[in-house]
């Protein structure tokens, strides 16, 4: 048996011996042991760059009271063999994972056994927005402007793979504004920048890193953004729904931790990672990822998780993925 369990046993026992609420015994002291911090994706990803930099902050500005943290990489299944590792944990304030959009699209079309209920919501320390881009050439130089054109014609929009979070957006924004539209498919983010450049499409969806690039040369044009407030990032870019489609949908960059851990502990790591999003380091972060920075915190944070899920589902159940 580990230290870290055969502590956190003892801690169980010991509370109820005493009468105290374990959860009280476990706050009045937290943390006093090391942190076990489960990345579900393999080393060198988004999510495990993420990961490592919130640790990283947490170490470099002492955040965490002279403890211990432990970060381990357990991919597999899109993210499924991590995530339910520490699903598993339950009860266990010693265990934290950040997601993604595995955390909630993988639960949706696979049987994992958990999903974003099994979790303690901590915070949304970024938001992993999408925008609609077109050629600087393309005439349109508005998002109305491209509205109207689709009234004229199908329009072709790209994005990466069949069922991302790309084909969400493109679907959500499509009912909003009441348009058709193809839907094509890239294997990979160069595939799909490319798909623009040559103009075989009209328009991509896609993450605001895979296109900052061809943004700034003058190639690129964004017409809208979709989260309800402007990107950190590209604060120029209007939302989608400020230009009348109201919708919105960004994946969540953020810090969860088993289930039916004390809500003291849960509320000391919202008030930690306030401290960690206000650093140099997380704003370079943001800005070299493309990532907006607006934050949301404890049930919040679970309710954005509920809405983005029901979203996700709601354009995979229209478009034939899942029943």
């Amino acid at each position: 048996m580990t230290t870290t369990i055969r502590s956190y046993l003892y801690g169980s026992v010991l509370a109820c011996s005493l009468g105290f609420p374990l959860a009280q015994v476990q706050a009045d002291s937290y943390p006093a042991e090391e942190l076990n911090y489960t990345v579900a994706f393999g080393p060198g990803g988004g999510n495990d760059l993420m990961s490592r930099t919130v640790v990283d902050i947490l170490k470099t500005h002492e955040l965490f009271n002279g403890q211990n943290i432990r970060v381990e990489n357990r991919d597999g299944g899109s993210g499924a063999i991590g995530f339910n590792y520490v699903a598993q944990q339950r009860g266990n304030p010693y265990h934290a994972t950040s997601t993604s959009g595995n955390f909630l699209g993988t639960p949706i079309v696979s049987n994992t056994g958990w999903t974003y209920r099994d979790f303690t919501p901590i915070g949304l320390l970024a938001r992993d927005a999408m925008v609609l881009a077109v050629r600087s050439d393309s005439g349109y130089e508005t998002l109305q402007a491209f509205v109207d054109a689709a009234a004229e014609k199908n329009m072709k929009i790209g994005g990466t793979g069949a069922a991302g979070p790309e084909r969400v957006v493109a679907g959500l924004f499509a009912k909003a504004a009441d348009i058709d539209f193809t839907y094509v498919p890239s294997q990979d983010e160069g595939g799909l920048v490319t798909s623009l450049t040559s103009s075989s499409i009209d328009a991509i969806v896609a993450n605001p890193s895979e296109v900052i690039g061809q943004v700034s040369a003058g190639n690129f044009r964004l017409l809208g953004y979709s989260e309800r407030e402007r990107s950190t990032v590209f604060p120029d870019v209007p939302t989608f729904t400020e230009q009348g489609y109201d919708f919105e949908f960004s994946l969540p960059r953020g810090v969860v931790m088993p289930a039916d851990i004390p809500v003291e502990v849960r509320d000391w790591w919202v008030e930690t990672l306030k401290q960690v999003v206000d650093t140099p380091e997380w704003q370079e972060y943001l800005t070299t990822k493309g990532l907006s920075g607006n934050t949301i915190w404890g049930d919040e944070f679970g309710h954005y998780l509920e809405k983005t899920d029901a979203d996700f589902r709601g354009v995979l159940t229209e478009i034939g993925v899942i029943k």
